[in-house]
């Protein structure tokens, strides 16, 4: 009896000193459909409904959500650390999720629809980004909105899912999470990108290129009056000048005075039709964008860039 006290004392003292990964669960709310929980700039359809009762609803201040228990809790106290100066700094909103199973269409959907039914996003077209592991389809993906389309285009995802990739392939989640907020505000620091610069978000959230007034620093049709007007004057003085120092030529009244004689020989030339050759070249159909971001519209109708990589 005495040997079973202490065998029992002495399994408790291991486990409480013995270092453990401690996890922690999301809270989730429950969503009805006379309760959904969404912002009301939402337009709900019945898609809509499906599509937001099949979307968690969390406390949007967490900002990490790991659902597939990836991180421990050191490590989702890190990334939060992290994530709320990018916030401070940039702006933008940035939100981290796992999840062990998807039941959207696919991880573009399923990010797209967090970001969107959850109280996510800074200012009126809800700035920010959103960085999904989906070990379900074995996908990353970035979702961004708002100011982070003009942001984040196309070769930065890109280059964001690059330096995220090598980690995730070991399995190194918590690493993978920390080089994708890193990248991202190594970006944010550099400003919009070039190829961004004629573009702009609308107030309804829409990518879309900057309109000819918004491109000038002062009003545009007295601008192009000053041009035509300008324009005339050199003409007109030019005109003047050319005409002052043309000589008056008498008006020739045959053909032969335009001929110079000998100047012209001609040879005889046969041109044969031997074969023809054609060549088809793929022409891959443009991107929604027109310019440095691809976009895409999510079940809410809200506009979204970003990208994926398999792992």
């Amino acid at each position: 009896m005495k040997i079973k006290k202490i065998c029992i004392l002495l399994g408790l003292v291991i486990f409480l000193f013995l270092p453990m990964n401690s996890f922690a669960s999301v809270t989730t709310y429950p969503r009805t459909s006379n309760n959904l929980q969404i912002r009301s700039s939402i337009s709900v359809t019945n898609k809509v409904k499906q599509a937001v009762l099949a979307t968690p609803k969390v406390d949007a201040s967490e900002k990490v959500y790991d659902f597939a228990n990836l991180f421990t809790d050191s490590q989702e106290a890190s990334l939060y650390s992290l994530i709320s100066d990018f916030i401070t700094t940039y702006s933008m909103d940035m939100v981290i999720v796992t999840i062990n199973s998807n039941n959207k269409s696919s991880a573009m959907n399923y990010a797209d629809d967090f970001y969107d039914y959850n109280d996510f996003g800074k200012g009126t077209t809800y700035d920010g980004l959103l960085f999904l592991i989906d070990m379900d389809t074995r996908e990353m993906w970035i979702s961004t909105t708002g100011q982070a389309i003009l942001m984040y285009n196309d070769n930065r995802i890109n280059s964001i899912l690059d330096s995220s990739y090598s980690y995730i392939k070991s399995q190194k989640y918590f690493e993978c999470a920390k080089a994708f907020i890193n990248k991202s505000s190594s970006f944010a620091q550099q400003g919009i990108p070039n190829n961004n610069k004629n573009y702009e978000i609308d107030n309804n959230g829409n990518y879309r290129k900057k309109s000819a007034d918004s491109e000038q620093d002062f009003p545009f049709f007295p601008l192009l009056f000053f041009s035509f007007f300008l324009s005339f004057i050199l003409s007109t003085f030019t005109v003047f000048i050319a005409r002052s120092k043309h000589k008056t030529i008498k008006k020739a009244t045959q053909a032969k005075n335009y001929i110079i004689r000998n100047s012209i020989t001609i040879t005889k030339k046969e041109d044969r039709f031997i074969n023809s050759h054609t060549t088809k070249v793929y022409d891959p159909p443009s991107s929604s964008s027109g310019g440095g971001s691809s976009t895409h519209s999510s079940s809410s109708g809200s506009s979204h860039g970003g990208g994926g990589r398999r792992f």
